[in-house]
Order: structure tokens, then C-alpha cells, then sequence
């Protein structure tokens, strides 16, 4: 059987502290390798001079926080120059270039690669762009949210440098419909970027057999109705939107809780909340948790919540939508690909505080309607995110990239 060796980019990888942080790819790895791709990382870790690294998150980045690959992958890891600062974003792809290409080169003379793959347009996909050029090697990018729907329009420079990037990309993709339109509008693609909606793991993301039984594993009330929020607790999260709107009602229903599973600055908005309602485990702070339980906090709940102001698609939506629950969630990136309004879930308008309470009320209320958008949901899945389809897909394009070799199904 043909194998075709890819040679990923990327800034997000999980790490001893942070072991969900890009685990998305890591399972999308696994997918492709049934279709005989093999994915290799090269991640970039930001170094900052003294007395910078010493400070606040640039401690995660050094040899303390070391790679934790999943799975069998293999990672290595590349120190690039990043100082704190939006402004340095700039140039955050050339500082990762030119400090990942000695080490790709490397591994590309003892283990040759068929293609350079960037997760992210920014620093990653305009780094490999360069990696590739001098390994003489195809380039795909990946785009995933944030480095298409957010920073470009924060900074006009990055907007320039997206067009560059994707002018020297043979495959542009991205994990939503609506950040290929994006990426479209650039006018700067060579051919129509792909949709790729990633997969995740269906043995772990499934409805639990026993609701109760994993309730009582997370010290839950049985009857009570569970929120959970999964992700990073940080404000572009709309993490006080999402307090904002659950104070009332988990001051009217007693029985109303919500989880929130994850860590950030955002937490002591939490933690507030908390005190203000009260009410014994009204709101609970798991902090975060291994990448392994959080299937059990999403089958222990009855519905999603996730109020983001920007997104790409965002995988927990997938997951809870796999677990069978309904989702409450923002209308924004890929979110509306995936929910249908007033079938699978209730989509409201980022920012909007009412319209948020309003959704989260009805979630607690209406047990028939929950019900059976969480049984759509689950059907939308299986139906329209299948893994193993959509892996496919990735493969495909991926294989078309390396003509001299053959597919395993050509």
C-alpha cells in the first residue's frame, strides 16, 4: 500500500497543561491515516527573550509545557520568535519559517514528504508556504476560524498577508462553508478552497447508555437540567454574556445548572456568578479536565451552550450534536452549518444577551422540544458530519497533490 507523507504545521498541538489544544487535528490524523496519509508535526512554540518568557502565559510555551502527541503521532517542536503583542502577528509566519525550515529539512532528507500542510492561515499556512517552496513540495492550508474571521479584519496588514499566503497555496481549505467564502473573497486562491468538516472520535462521542449512571459519576443532581459550556473561559467566548443571561434563570430554576469545562481569565466572571446565585453547585468550575472526559460531561448534560462571538466550526458543537444534544449557540461561523435553528438546536445573535436568556429558558422549559432536537441533532451528525465520509474528502485532495504516487483506492 502507497503512503503519502504529510508534514503539518502547526501552532496548536496538545501540551502536558493544555491536552485539548489542537487535538483536532490529532484526531483528524487518525482519520486520514485509513486512507494511507501519514501526518507528522512541526509545532511552533513562541520564545520570548528575558525577562518576557518569565511572564504570564509565555510560561506554557517553554520546555515545562512539553508536546503530548496522541494516538501514536509524532511532533517536534520549533521555538520561533513571538514577543507579546497583537502587532507582532505581522510577522509571526516569517519568524516560524525561518526557524522551522532547518528542522523540516532535517526530517525531509531522512523521512522525505509528499506535501507541507498549514493548520491556520496565520503564522502557519504562510510558513509552510515557505517551508514548501524550499523542500519543492505542494502546500495545503487548512483555515479554522480565528486566522480568517477575526485577525485580518483587526489589522490590515494581516489582511495582505493572507492574500499572499493563499497566492503561494496549491490547496486552500477550511473547515467551514463560510470560512471558504472568506477565503474566497480574497480573491487570491489559484483554485476553490475546499470545505473539510473534520471528525471526531465515535467510540468517545455518543449518547450515554446510562444518564443517570454518568451523572452520578459527576455528582450531578439526577433531576436536575444541565448546561455545559466546553472550551476556553475567555471573554471572545462570551463567557459574560453567558453569565449575564443564566443569572436570572438560575435564581427562578432551581433545578437549572450550569457546568463550565475549561480555564481562562474569564473564570472569575464565573466565580462571581456563582456567589451572587448562592444556590450549592448552581454553577460548577471543573477547571480543566482530560481530553478523555469530556464525552462524560457532555452525556451527562441535557443541552449545549456555547454564545462565541466568532467561530470556524467549532468541534464541541459536533460532539454534543454526537452525544444527542440540542446546542444553544451564536450565529456565527460554521455554527449555523451545523444547527438548525428550532430543530436541532436555537441560534441567537452574538452579543445579544436577551436573545440568549431567552434560547437557555427554553432549553430548560420545554423537555419535548429539547428531546427532539437533541435526536435530530444527533441524526444531523451522522448524516451530514460523518467522519469517515468527510475524511474522504480530505484525503482526495490531498492524494490529487502528489500525482506521481497512488491512492490507496486508485
Amino acid at each position: 500500500m502507497k503512503k503519502l507523507r504529510i508534514l503539518v504545521i502547526s501552532h496548536m498541538f496538545p501540551t502536558a497543561k493544555l491536552r485539548r489544544h489542537g487535538v483536532f487535528m490529532c484526531r483528524e490524523a487518525r482519520h486520514l491515516r485509513r486512507h494511507g496519509i501519514e501526518c507528522d508535526f512541526l509545532v511552533g512554540r513562541p520564545w520570548a527573550p528575558w525577562p518576557l518568557h518569565l511572564a504570564g502565559r509565555w510560561c506554557d510555551y517553554g520546555p515545562a509545557n512539553p508536546l503530548v502527541p496522541p494516538e501514536g503521532l509524532r511532533a517536534r517542536r520549533v521555538s520561533y520568535l513571538r514577543p507579546p503583542g497583537f502587532g507582532f502577528r505581522r510577522f509571526e509566519g516569517a519568524s516560524l519559517a525561518f526557524s522551522a525550515t532547518t528542522q523540516a529539512k532535517r526530517w525531509h532528507r531522512t523521512e522525505p514528504f509528499d506535501v507541507v500542510l498549514g493548520i491556520s492561515m496565520l503564522p502557519d499556512a504562510e510558513a509552510a508556504a515557505t517551508i514548501g517552496a524550499k523542500l519543492g513540495l505542494p502546500v495545503a492550508s487548512l483555515a479554522v476560524g480565528s486566522d480568517v474571521m477575526v485577525y485580518p479584519d483587526r489589522m490590515p496588514a494581516l489582511w495582505k498577508r493572507l492574500r499572499r499566503t493563499l497566492a503561494r497555496v496549491d490547496l486552500p481549505m477550511g473547515v467551514s462553508q463560510s470560512i471558504c467564502a472568506k477565503l474566497g473573497e480574497t480573491g487570491a486562491c489559484r483554485r476553490e478552497p475546499l470545505c473539510v468538516y473534520l471528525g471526531r472520535d465515535g467510540e468517545q462521542f455518543q449518547p450515554a447508555c446510562d444518564k443517570i449512571e454518568v451523572r452520578a459519576r459527576l455528582g450531578w443532581p439526577a433531576d436536575s437540567i444541565v448546561a455545559v459550556y466546553v472550551g476556553g473561559l475567555v471573554e471572545s467566548k462570551g463567557i459574560s454574556d453567558l453569565a449575564a443571561a443564566c443569572e436570572p434563570l438560575l435564581k427562578q430554576h432551581e433545578n437549572f445548572h450550569l457546568v463550565c469545562v475549561g480555564d481562562g481569565p474569564s473564570r472569575s466572571v464565573l466565580e462571581k456568578l456563582s456567589a451572587r446565585v448562592a444556590r450549592k453547585e448552581a454553577v460548577s468550575l471543573p477547571g480543566q479536565v482530560a481530553p478523555e472526559e469530556v464525552p462524560h460531561y457532555l452525556q451527562g448534560a441535557d443541552f449545549l451552550a456555547l454564545p462565541s462571538y466568532s467561530e470556524g466550526m467549532p468541534q464541541v458543537v459536533l460532539e454534543a450534536m454526537d452525544c444527542g444534544l440540542p446546542v444553544v449557540a451564536t450565529r456565527v461561523g460554521g455554527v449555523g452549518e451545523a444547527v438548525i435553528d428550532g430543530r436541532t438546536g436555537l441560534l441567537v445573535e452574538a452579543r445579544n444577551v436577551e436573545q440568549l436568556r431567552g434560547a437557555l429558558e427554553r432549553m430548560i422549559i420545554d423537555a419535548p422540544f429539547r428531546t427532539a432536537a437533541g435526536r435530530l441533532g444527533l441524526a444531523r451528525a451522522k448524516e451530514v458530519f460523518d467522519p469517515d465520509r468527510n475524511a474522504k474528502t480530505f484525503a482526495d485532495a490531498l492524494w490529487s497533490l502528489a500525482p506521481r504516487k497512488k491512492g490507496i483506492d486508485g
